[in-house]
């Protein structure tokens, strides 16, 4: 189960209990599937990022190879963005 604190923040909820605080670099929504996908990583790992979707806003999914496909290609995208580049100080 995952819980959305704020935009950068997100509590996963494991099946035994146990709970971990997710960073969310960013995400976007995909009208045609009905799904938020998410960009995460970890305070202790920023430089590690995965994308997990979301149909339901409870719990996260892996991708299937189309939407992994795609979400390459908005993260390439957000990562050479010059405004994104500016803001990271780079």
């Amino acid at each position: 189960m995952i819980e959305i604190k704020n935009d950068n923040d997100m509590i996963i909820t494991r099946e035994d209990g146990s709970q971990e605080l997710i960073k969310i670099l960013f995400f976007f929504h995909n009208d045609e599937r009905g799904k938020d996908y998410y960009f995460l990583y970890t305070e202790d790992n920023p430089d590690e990022v995965i994308c997990m979707s979301s149909a339901d806003g409870q719990s996260l999914e892996e991708l299937d190879d189309e939407e992994f496909d795609e979400a390459n290609q908005v993260f390439e995208a957000y990562m050479e963005d010059p405004k994104i580049q500016e803001a990271k100080g780079q």
